[in-house]
């Protein structure tokens, strides 16, 4: 084994440096498992309930779950002792040339044969026990990988939710400006006769129409398949899509981090989790490939009858009885405990490294999402800024307008100043409900907890002390 080390060190979550976004932020709970109630939309939580029961993926997801803790119980079952019965009757001639007694020599009879026998590793090193805690350590990381795939669910279907509703608000102001741009029309058209205008502005004013109706096609297109891909995602037919009726999300939440966000992100998040159990089986399969260098011993023990013919099979003449160990030393294999063991280690680097990419991600994840929240919320307040203004713009055209100091087209142009506000307004309001959701995904979602995590690995060894040998 000399020479064989890992090389890769788990990278503590406390010595990841956040940055002024994370230590900065205002104070709130860990996410609910159910965050998604902070919409206040019924609608959704009819669509995430329905996901959480009817989606192909997440069940092949949880079908997974059980793969792997039936391969743990097998490999439980490796370090138990086995218990046997055979019993065999053969139809045979028997040699006149060994040691047959009369009257069988040289003539056919039956050979009967009935044991129960008992096979019991005893493990001195560990190896089989080693190979078992792997298997559990995997099958904990599947659990935790199904949590992660269950929270990316919740996640997509609040996405697109919230996608839906911002293309219903862009169709509102869609609508808004082709009726601005019929009522201009109009009013060119009426110019246009009177001789007030020529046949040119006339052309240029009816131009936008056509784009701007292809505009709101293009919008009903998105809605129909925003309606399919939240059908799709509850496990439902393009027909369940058509009932989905126009979002009524309402978010008061506050925006901030939980305190001790590195050190209970690793507990938290359910992919961090997944990682962190493949990092631990990782070193018991290494535990497991040391222990297969050093000598091991089985205990065999039979017990039961063997006699020629029926006659006599059941009695004390025919019993036989034996018990004894056997002993394995490895001597020389041609390298092939160490190249496990070599392969072992590599694959333990490898989830080291793998385990310390999706902290830090993870950490950068938390730290992505408050930033735009952050931005969201400056850039939300210097638009209404330049709503505000567009209004009083609008309503001293009007005034103007009405007052017979400026014509109508004047009060049209600073509407429409109004409605493109209300379509950034619209982006922006989508951007933080989708935000939103993308922080509680980032912050675990409620999915796993630290504590309890912490709980159930205690659990699990008092569980297993009475298996071990």
């Amino acid at each position: 084994m000399s020479g064989i080390l890992p090389q890769a060190k788990t990278v503590e979550p406390n010595q990841l440096k956040a940055d002024r976004v994370i230590t900065e932020a205002a104070a709130i709970d860990w996410p609910d498992e159910q965050w998604w109630h902070a919409y206040h939309d019924p609608q959704l939580d009819h669509l995430i309930t329905q996901s959480i029961q009817d989606s192909p993926t997440l069940h092949a997801a949880q079908a997974r779950i059980t793969l792997s803790k039936a391969y743990a119980e097998s490999m439980q079952a490796e370090t138990k002792p086995n218990v046997g019965a055979d019993v065999s009757a053969v139809r045979e001639r028997f040699t006149e040339l060994q040691f047959i007694p009369p009257p069988w020599g040289g003539q056919y009879d039956w050979n009967n044969k009935a044991t129960i026998s008992l096979a019991y590793d005893l493990d001195l090193w560990g190896r089989k026990e080693s190979i078992w805690r792997a298997a559990v350590g995997e099958s904990r990381a599947t659990a935790a990988e199904v949590q992660q795939v269950k929270l990316g669910l919740e996640t997509a279907i609040v996405r697109t939710y919230v996608q839906l509703a911002m293309e219903f608000m862009l169709r509102d102001i869609a609508e808004e400006q082709l009726h601005e741009l019929q009522e201009l029309i109009s009013i060119t058209k009426r110019s246009y006769k009177a001789g007030l205008s020529t046949k040119m502005e006339l052309l240029e004013v009816e131009t936008p129409l056509p784009l701007t109706e292809a505009k709101i096609e293009s919008i009903d297109s998105r809605i129909k398949l925003l309606r399919n891909q939240l059908a799709a995602l509850s496990g439902q037919g393009p027909g369940a899509g058509e009932s989905i009726t126009r979002p009524a999300l309402t978010l008061n939440a506050a925006v901030g981090l939980p305190d001790k966000l590195p050190a209970n992100l690793v507990g938290r998040r359910p992919d961090v989790l997944a990682y962190r159990w493949r990092v631990e089986a990782a070193q018991q399969n290494i535990d497991g490939a040391k222990a297969a260098f050093y000598p091991n011993i089985n205990l065999v023990a039979f017990i039961g009858f063997q006699a020629l013919g029926f006659g006599q099979l059941i009695s004390n003449a025919a019993a036989i009885a034996g018990a004894g160990p056997a002993i394995s030393l490895p001597i020389f294999d041609g390298g092939r405990r160490r190249g496990n063991l070599a392969a072992k280690t590599a694959s333990y680097d490898i989830a080291v490294e793998n385990y310390n990419e999706v902290l830090i991600k993870a950490l950068q994840d938390v730290s992505d999402q408050l930033a735009v929240l952050q931005s969201n919320a400056k850039q939300r307040k210097e638009t209404e800024k330049a709503q505000a203004t567009a209004l009083n713009a609008h309503a001293l055209a009007e005034s103007s307008y009405k007052a017979g100091l400026s014509n109508y087209l004047h009060v049209l142009a600073t509407h429409e100043t109004i409605l493109r506000q209300k379509e950034i307004i619209a982006h922006l309001q989508a951007t933080r409900l989708e935000t939103y959701a993308s922080l509680m995904r980032a912050l675990g979602g409620g999915t796993m907890d630290a504590k309890t995590d912490a709980s159930s690995k205690l659990q699990l060894k008092q569980h297993e002390a009475p298996l071990l040998p």
